[in-house]
């Protein structure tokens, strides 16, 4: 039941309390003390019932001052919303104009008629392909632009009859934007980190409310790489600047140890071009290894050995690196904060020191992949 407390009765003036007997006009809504409209004799909006200027409960029509509604369902939002907390539209931009403005799409969804009050003051009612206003069956035979036809625009050849579907995602990723993370709430968190969003900020929001963390396997794969695409750049350069190390000792060791392996395996027998080595074969080439000097055996076995410290440093990475970002950006958020208090300052900084970096990204993929095979090619020469 509405509370109709406070709101004035449109005969007499006088605002209803909660001990005055009310009746509702069942066409459009409109309150009266029993007595008024008795005197009455039917609603005074009579003549304007199915318009858009019959009477409207004030407390829903005006609505606040700050709410943000969305452009595409019509669904009203916080006024700090940076995306509809319905279908994911994005608040921050201006609706566009013409038919795609569709005020009225969220009643259609649901099988309801939109009616002229669903749309701003002054504009018409969109029309959908077929010249009709949403919510109208298009006429008879005529096919709709998504390959349906008929009274319904069902075609039994079509997947999907009646066109394809929209699909929508949030962002946010479920997050309520002004959900607190470290003192840094969501949609701060989500202007800083851009791209992927809807990863992130749940994982960051697991992070901080129930101590759960989430494998990176972008950042298991890419290591520094990673760090460095994601603006991290003093720990990306230190990681960076490691696996080059070692993946460049491991090299070395790798093609100098390759003379003193095959002087051993000549001497016991071995010729991988021919055949494969025996067990007695193996046997004695671990005889001779042992009693090379320590510094042939650090040749052979390094490379090895790290093999696994690379693979270990990659699986750290992987485990850590949504943790550090999260500090990461928390920590460039609220320096941002201190020293650009002007909103549009506050704004622009915060897109450039965030986001990612991606010509950073592929001139490490092309530095990686002249690493990898220049050496073999010189080899090879």
């Amino acid at each position: 039941m509405i509370d109709y407390t406070g709101i004035q009765c449109p005969v007499c003036g006088k605002p209803f309390s909660a001990e005055d007997d009310i009746v509702v006009c069942p066409e459009c809504g409109a309150p009266y003390h029993r007595h008024c409209y008795q005197q009455e004799g039917h609603c005074i909006f009579s003549d304007k019932h199915g318009t858009g200027q019959a009477w409207k409960n004030p407390r829903t029509s005006s609505g606040s001052a700050e709410e943000k509604r969305c452009p595409r369902c019509g669904k009203p939002n916080a006024p700090g919303a940076l995306f509809c907390d319905h279908c994911g539209m994005s608040l921050t931009e201006e609706p566009p104009i013409g038919p795609q403005n569709n005020y009225g799409q969220f009643n259609s969804r649901y099988g309801a008629t939109p009616s002229p009050t669903d749309f701003p003051q002054g504009q018409q009612q969109p029309q959908n392909p077929w010249g009709q206003p949403y919510g109208q069956t298009p006429p008879y035979g005529q096919s709709s632009p998504y390959g349906g036809s008929g009274q319904d625009g069902q075609n039994p050849n079509q997947p999907f009859p009646g066109g394809p579907a929209a699909f929508f995602f949030d962002p946010l990723g479920g997050v309520k934007p002004d959900e607190d993370l470290d003192g840094v709430s969501a949609s701060d968190m989500a202007k800083f980190v851009q791209a992927n969003t809807q990863y992130y900020l749940p994982v960051f929001t697991n992070q901080k409310k129930f101590r759960r963390n989430r494998f990176n396997f972008c950042a298991f794969l890419c290591t520094g790489g990673w760090m460095l695409y994601r603006k991290q750049y003093k720990l990306g350069a230190l990681l960076t600047a490691v696996m080059a190390g070692i993946y460049f000792l491991s090299l070395y060791c790798s093609y100098a140890s390759e003379d003193i392996l095959l002087r051993l395996m000549s001497q016991v027998g071995i010729d991988l071009d021919t055949m494969m080595p025996s067990s007695a074969q193996l046997m004695q080439l671990g005889s001779l290894l042992a009693q090379q000097p320590a510094w042939e055996l650090i040749l052979i076995f390094l490379p090895r050995v790290l093999n696994v410290v690379q693979l270990v440093i990659m699986i750290v990475t992987g485990i850590k690196a949504n943790k550090t970002y999260r500090k990461f950006c928390t920590r460039k958020i609220q320096t941002i904060d201190a020293n650009f208090p002007e909103p549009a300052d506050r704004e622009m900084q915060l897109r450039t020191q965030g986001g990612v970096n991606t010509p950073l990204a592929v001139g490490l993929m092309i530095a990686y992949m002249l690493a990898v095979y220049l050496p073999r090619l010189w080899l090879l020469i």
